[in-house]
């Protein structure tokens, strides 16, 4: 009997060193929790390919080029909701390929040969002084590298410093509707149909924000591609330092789309683009400063960007067939 009480013992013992052995293994067994996701990354995303043949698509420019271009450039700001789109600018542009790097990098210089305001439905009268401070914007130089994928860096503004601040933060917004203007372009071959993402966050300096643009290619002829796209922006509440005053920034976001065509081999660009801002922000300043206190702000761009034959500078006063017109009344303005 005595053993019999032993050898029951000793199995219980047994059993119970199994079931905590069997649990250890169970414990060790178990796969460590996933790491977190990566934060996104700026760059290009390739969505789906489209449909067969696939190329690659790489801007590949010629050192000395040049190509000449019109540029119709709108810009509304409302405050509260209150405000008046501002006169159309139109610029002549001429796009030189000053130099290509060994990994395909174009460095262009982009000169205003001529720019000019005419007005728009809902705009106020564009003032003689807007007139010429447009006509002092001609031989402005804007320079910046563009890679074979797309990616624009290095932007840079030329301006002459008897320009106002009014007009340097015109040629700033233009600089930047330039980058926008070239499309970026996948890793891999695509053809007809294909979709892609360029992520991108927007410059330092200013509202820092995030921006999401979706390409789609709808056509290939040689060098010459189709395409249209559809973006958006988004920021976080963030307190920004302008002018020794303090800006908190609440809300930011912002949708954009574009249609067109761009020549890889020549920097030839059709573009039509539309793009809306918005913010919900709270100026802090002591009371009766400008501009102190809450508001929301929203600014609307319109970009029509159109390839056109080099042709004499004419002058600036007014666009197209009116500054035939009023050559005479343009040198007797102050």
């Amino acid at each position: 009997m005595r053993r019999i009480r032993e050898t029951l013992a000793a199995m219980y013992r047994m059993t119970l060193v199994f079931l905590v052995l069997s649990a250890c293994r169970g414990k060790q067994a178990e796969p460590p929790p996933p790491p977190p996701p990566a934060p996104p990354q700026d760059g290009v995303t390739l969505i789906q390919p489209g449909t067969a043949p696939w190329q690659p698509l790489r801007y590949h420019l010629t050192r000395g080029a040049r190509t000449t271009s019109e540029l119709a450039y709108d810009v509304g700001v409302k405050d509260d909701g209150q405000g008046r789109p501002l006169p159309t600018l139109v610029f002549e542009l001429e796009t030189a390929v000053d130099d290509v790097l060994p990994d395909g990098t174009a460095k262009l210089r982009i000169t205003i040969g001529r720019a000019s305001v005419r007005d728009r439905p809902g705009s106020e009268p564009a003032s003689e002084l807007t007139r010429r401070e447009a006509a002092a914007m001609q031989g402005v130089v804007i320079t910046e590298q563009l890679a074979p994928d797309g990616q624009v860096t290095d932007a840079h503004v030329q301006a002459a410093a008897a320009l106002s601040e009014q007009a340097h933060a015109q040629l700033d917004s233009l600089s930047q509707g330039l980058e926008r203007v070239a499309m970026r372009l996948p890793a891999e071959p695509v053809g007809d149909g294909a979709t892609w993402r360029g992520r991108q966050t927007l410059p330092a300096g200013g509202i820092q924000a995030v921006s999401e643009i979706t390409y789609t290619l709808t056509s290939r002829a040689g060098d010459t591609v189709a395409y249209t796209s559809a973006g958006q922006a988004t920021g976080a509440p963030q307190t920004l330092e302008q002018d020794g005053l303090w800006v908190e920034v609440t809300s930011t976001h912002g949708h954009a789309e574009a249609q067109g065509t761009i020549d890889l081999s020549s920097y030839a660009l059709e573009v039509r683009s539309t793009s809306t801002l918005a913010t919900a922000m709270n100026v802090i300043a002591p009371r009766g400063t400008p501009g102190a206190g809450p508001s929301n702000v929203e600014v609307t761009t319109a970009l029509q960007l159109s390839p056109r034959p080099a042709s004499p500078s004419t002058p600036a006063d007014l666009p197209g067939a009116e500054a035939g017109r009023s050559v005479q009344g343009a040198h007797k303005a102050p």
